[in-house]
């Protein structure tokens, strides 16, 4: 019996759980560097990098930002702070789907940072790269690079990771912004997105239209309050909430107030479900938008498509 499309597409993704670590291990001898699709975008990724295999199993991952970027910009112009850009994949998809979007990109993994220029670099007059950490993160000082990210170290540093000195704070990032531009926060800095918007909330809040981030608290990183402290602050804040699930499928739209803060609080002990039954959904992208954005946003976004 023929096998379904989503049998097909099982299928696929089991298999693709066996090729790639060979493939990536393969590319990775020969020191082979590769190219990659996104957004009618070409890029170029480390031999380890794993994003092609991430958008072929699952083809709505990352693919929804571009869309809702532009339909937040409305031709405006519009200032992305991209905190934890990596190679530049998000960044060259908005530079190249909105020419009035600017993007100042922040990275401090020095693999990363080569492929994040070389991306960018056809949007010279549009894209900032600032090279650095955003910080501080509590007393973890050792970054470590594995694969297609990094992290922070919670055990004792190994000789080869990179001990932070100095760190970039949100602030500079917004004094880099134009007085008249319209700002998004855009973080995905592996565990410690909650920390640093709860240690920076008001500068952030003050100036940012919208604030895009990756929201883990199972396998946050800093001080395990911050999740309880993150959700009261955006709910006292007056945003609306836009809730998408790890493969970028909105889920649900959180008006401001005390209920906001309830149902955040349940979708991150949902998480935690998520986490003890073998990661379904790992972690959740969350967009806090001003009521005057989200008003023009709409609540509908069935046509948002790259």
């Amino acid at each position: 019996m023929a096998l379904t499309v989503r049998k097909k597409r099982f299928v696929r993704r089991l298999l693709g759980y066996a090729t790639n670590p060979a493939a990536v291990k393969a590319r990775t001898l020969l020191n082979r560097e590769q190219t990659h699709d996104i957004g009618g975008v070409r890029i170029t990724l480390p031999p380890d990098h794993s994003l092609p295999f991430y958008q072929r199993r699952d083809p709505t991952y990352d693919a929804y930002a571009v869309a809702l970027l532009r339909r937040l910009s409305g031709g405006e112009r519009l200032t992305v702070i991209d905190v934890g850009a990596n190679v530049g994949d998000t960044a060259a998809a908005v530079l190249a789907a909105d020419p009035a979007t600017e993007v100042i990109s922040v990275e401090g993994n020095e693999d990363f940072l080569g492929y994040l220029r070389r991306n960018l670099a056809a949007y010279s007059e549009r894209a900032t790269v600032v090279a650095g950490f955003v910080g501080p993160v509590g007393e973890r000082v050792a970054y470590r690079t594995q694969g297609s990210t990094g992290g922070f170290q919670p055990a004792v540093a190994e000789e080869s990771d990179t001990q932070v000195q100095e760190w970039v704070s949100p602030a500079q990032l917004l004094q880099m912004v134009g007085q008249e531009d319209r700002v998004v926060w855009k973080s995905d800095i592996d565990g410690f997105d909650i920390h640093v918007l709860a240690e920076h909330w008001n500068v952030i809040d003050e100036r940012c239209e919208a604030i895009w981030f990756e929201f883990d608290s199972p396998r946050t990183l800093g001080d395990r309050a911050d999740v309880a402290r993150l959700i009261e602050l955006i709910a006292a804040s007056g945003r609306t909430c836009w809730v998408y699930d790890n493969l970028g499928r909105r889920m649900v739209v959180l008006a401001p107030g005390e209920g906001q803060a309830t149902a955040l609080s349940a979708l991150s002990e949902w998480l935690h479900e998520q986490i003890e039954g073998h990661i379904t959904v790992p972690y959740l992208d969350v967009w806090a938008f001003r009521s005057d954005s989200a008003g023009r946003l709409g609540a509908e976004t069935a046509d948002l498509k790259t």
